[in-house]
């Protein structure tokens, strides 16, 4: 019996050495600190894509995207920056060079390098998402083992110029706008703002009377000026580009008096369900998504008194 007490004592702690030996062997590495950057001293930014090279540079209106300058997206800049700024390696994954399984290969790899001016001040690659969802494998410049991050971001890098870009295109305050003017189906409108006792104009849109006196729908008015006052396009688009679109008439279009004069016109030339237009406030030919479009026609339709049958008249018949 003793002999059987003394196998059993034996046993219990060649394990517990196996298992204490096995977890120190597991744990026994410290991980790399990524170099500290902070927001401020980053001026130039450059994602290498597989088959795209996307490159975002400060400048002293803010930051700009490729080459073309295009204005950037402010959110998306600061999510990627807060990465740059925080990233933290939490686990070290593999040291054998498993590229393939965490989409740090050459056909899935993001290289992102952080600059301030021509010095680099971080340098790593963004591989795949992990299964949950609260890391991102990623690999440090010089550095062959793979690592998790905290946090999911691959998707703040993962986009195409046109998902980085500044998509509003228009950007006023309501109750800045003194009068609208549509012009739509061969008719034009004018509605001018009214004053209330305290010398400022009811940002409702129940201020606004036609030129004989009488009110719009406040509701309508309200609609078409909320809508347009934080107007967002789905896409930037190329050929036709703003300077072609001159030159033809518009479907739609709504001038809002302001200080400076603001002007919207939208086209019956249509797109994948998008709707093409113009903006005095932004550089470049857009399209809306259909729907928003729609909305905007609606309300300025119903303000400059076109019924529906009137809409329909203005349109290209159909071809059978």
């Amino acid at each position: 019996m003793k002999k059987e007490y003394l196998i059993l004592i034996l046993f219990i702690a060649a394990l517990s050495g196996y298992l204490l030996f096995n977890k120190q062997d597991r744990t026994h590495y410290t991980l790399p600190a990524p170099p500290k950057v902070t927001a401020d001293s980053v001026d130039r930014l450059v994602i290498q894509k597989p088959d795209d090279t996307i490159a975002f540079t400060r400048t002293g209106q803010g930051w700009v995207v490729t080459d073309k300058a295009y204005p950037a997206d402010e959110t998306a800049m600061r999510q990627m920056l807060d990465v740059v700024t925080g990233l933290r390696l939490s686990a070290l994954v593999s040291e054998n060079q498993d590229l393939i399984r965490y989409e740090l290969d050459d056909g899935h790899r993001l290289d992102v390098t952080a600059y301030d001016q021509n010095t680099a001040l971080l340098s790593f690659t963004i591989g795949k998402t992990a299964p949950t969802f609260n890391h991102t494998f990623v690999m440090l410049e010089n550095d062959p083992n793979i690592y998790h991050a905290a946090d999911s971001f691959r998707q703040h890098f993962d986009k195409t110029v046109n998902g980085f870009r500044d998509k509003q295109v228009l950007d006023f305050t309501e109750a800045s706008i003194t009068g609208i003017t549509i012009e739509a189906r061969g008719k034009q409108t004018h509605l001018k703002a009214q004053k209330t006792g305290a010398g400022t104009q009811d940002d409702t849109g129940a201020g606004f009377r036609y030129e004989d006196g009488s009110a719009p729908d406040p509701k309508t008015v309200s609609n078409l000026l909320s809508t347009l006052s934080v107007l967002s396009c789905d896409r930037f688009i190329d050929d036709p580009d703003k300077h072609n679109f001159k030159e033809k008439a518009p479907d739609l279009k709504i001038i809002l008096e302001n200080n400076t004069p603001i002007v919207l016109h939208l086209f019956d030339q249509e797109e994948e369900g998008q709707v093409f237009g113009t903006s005095s406030m932004n550089g470049y030919a857009f399209a809306l998504k259909e729907y928003v479009a729609k909305d905007i026609r609606s309300w300025a339709h119903e303000l400059a008194g076109l019924t529906p049958e009137q809409e329909e008249e203005g349109k290209e018949p159909a071809v059978q």
